[in-house]
């Protein structure tokens, strides 16, 4: 069920009015986890017009979701059964299920499509998998359990967050895999980590701190890559959460290279950060308890609305709703693959 609205409509003649075109429909297939149902949900169309066009069933409570940079796979961590669903995004089949290890949480595909890496929040070692065969290789010796993940652009590392308890002074967080050596970087940001997603350069690592879900924590830090040190601090919304990233949610993100965005459980909106200034530079609401923000190369955000069981479409470079997509209860992740 889509609900459209009116502004976006608007917004869209006004441009036609003044001599510009209005944006193409995109056509795009949403992968979309529901953690009440054990499915992941298939919805294709021209946005913001999707349909189901088919529920898949996997492990138990699928949490995270990633699709492939190639288009071809989809992976979820059924977080209860302590496995990786693997889907055909040809056959829109279930095409393997992986036993991991306890309470897998994120996935993260390299840029070639060719290793998966799952991260476990009661297991002190991160998946991998090959690719295409779904052999599970020598694991990641991380030592603690980890939260999400995120790889760099030329997948030489792994960043990882950790959420399993509170914050003490020389605890740290965050954490660097070099991928080539194993060897573990730790970095103190003095505050509880939840999310990290990397800049679209790559130069900068930005870390939300509402690292369990009854303590909010406005503030945002910034992370200078090459030097592992906290450049900056900055407050966003009330309560951020979760930014699309390359390899997990899609591959045409951020929107644009001078902007990130995050989703806000307290505001119930996504959050737009300008790069440059390094403050929120738009807001927009979308549904109650949003997570997990997939985006287009057109500009679009998906966002999933946990207790609203919606997906919310957002006109990235408007700032504008442009539907709400009904979905099975509870969602969770979600990723999107643009078609031809």
């Amino acid at each position: 069920m889509i609900t459209r609205v009116a502004g976006a409509v608007v917004a869209a003649i006004v441009l036609i009015a003044a001599g510009g075109a209005a944006a193409a429909q995109e056509e795009v297939t949403l992968f979309v986890t529901s953690e009440k149902t054990d499915t992941v949900g298939v919805y294709r169309g021209a946005v913001p017009d999707l349909t189901l066009l088919k529920s898949i069933p996997v492990g138990r409570e699928p949490h995270n979701l990633g699709i492939s940079p190639d288009g071809r796979w989809v992976a979820t961590s059924d977080r209860r059964s302590g496995e990786v669903s693997v889907i055909d995004t040809q056959t829109l089949a279930e095409a393997a299920r992986l036993k991991l290890g306890r309470q897998t949480h994120d996935v993260a595909f390299t840029s070639d499509s060719r290793t998966l890496y799952v991260g476990h929040e009661t297991e002190t070692f991160v998946s991998v998998v090959e690719v295409g065969t779904w052999k599970v290789k020598a694991p990641l010796k991380i030592g603690r359990a980890q939260h999400d993940l995120s790889l760099s652009a030329d997948d030489r590392e792994l960043w990882l967050t950790i959420t399993n308890r509170p914050y003490r002074p020389g605890d740290p967080r965050v954490g660097v895999v070099d991928l080539a050596t194993g060897k573990v970087t730790w970095i103190d940001t003095g505050a509880n980590a939840h999310d990290v997603t990397l800049s679209p350069d790559g130069r900068l690592a930005w870390v939300t701190n509402s690292g369990f879900t009854h303590i909010p924590d406005p503030r945002v830090d910034i992370l200078d890559v090459a030097s592992r040190k906290v450049v900056g601090s900055i407050s966003v919304g009330q309560y951020p959460f979760h930014s699309p990233k390359r390899g997990r949610d899609g591959n045409a993100v951020p929107i644009a290279a001078a902007e990130m965005w995050f989703s806000d459980h307290g505001l119930k909106s996504v959050l737009a950060v300008s790069l440059a200034e390094r403050k929120v530079v738009a807001t927009v609401p979308v549904g109650v308890e949003p997570y997990h923000v997939a985006a287009t190369a057109g500009g679009t955000l998906f966002v999933a609305n946990h207790t609203s069981s919606t997906v919310t479409m957002v006109d990235g470079a408007r700032r504008a709703v442009l539907g709400t997509l009904k979905v099975a209860p509870r969602p969770h992740g979600l990723a999107v693959r643009a078609e031809p």
